[in-house]
């Protein structure tokens, strides 16, 4: 129904499913004891969302436009920063919000050097995953000098970037918005995300 890159004749290919979840699932066991650590250091509030603030002190912010969790444009973007950074995997994660019977949760974990067309690869699994509007993620790196919060979900869909200090630079220049957007995003963020908010490069 709002697949872009799953045509219709091409839709519900189970093996083609079943072998992305096989390259790219993050098992329970290594999600607890390498990922969930990291993500802990980075997301607080998670049973809250955007309601409180997400991201653990220290970290600052950016935010842009949401409504899915990447587009190509956004993900190469982003994927210019993080291997600026050093990172070798990067993960997503959804958010349960405290909410055990969700099982399984999406728990993928990525090569930071995959490219646009291999991750978008598992027919309806990458299509739900990448396009979905209505799941929030947290997406970060093994370093965990960064994270994303994607609020799809939230009233007016946003993604929230958190980066420690040393980081900023490679942020502030890759990911430059319009006047326009920042403008309109302020508008639509929680008083408690205005408050700690930098603003990305402006685009010419």
């Amino acid at each position: 129904m709002y697949s872009r890159i799953v045509s219709d004749s091409e839709w519900g290919d189970k093996k083609v499913a079943e072998n992305y979840l096989e390259r790219y699932w993050l098992s329970e066991n290594e999600y607890r004891s390498i990922w969930e650590p990291i993500q802990k250091q980075i997301f607080v509030h998670e049973k809250d969302g955007l309601t409180n603030f997400i991201f653990a002190d220290g970290f600052k912010i950016f935010a842009f436009r949401g409504g899915c969790l990447f587009d190509q444009e956004d993900f190469e973007r982003l994927q210019r920063c993080f291997t600026a950074i050093g990172e070798s995997y990067f993960v997503i994660v959804e958010n349960s919000f405290g909410n055990q019977e969700l099982v399984p949760r999406f728990r993928m974990k990525f090569p930071t050097v995959i490219d646009w067309k291999e991750l978008i690869s598992g027919n309806f699994v990458s299509s739900i995953l990448v396009e979905m509007p209505h799941k929030e993620y947290f997406v970060f790196g093994n370093s965990g000098g960064w994270g994303k919060y994607v609020a799809n979900d939230y009233k007016d869909p946003l993604d929230i970037l958190g980066f420690k200090p040393e980081h900023g630079t490679v942020f502030y220049e890759e990911l430059r918005t319009s006047a326009e957007e920042n403008a309109e995003i302020y508008t639509w963020l929680p008083q408690l995300y205005k408050k700690r908010l930098e603003k990305p490069g402006i685009c010419d």
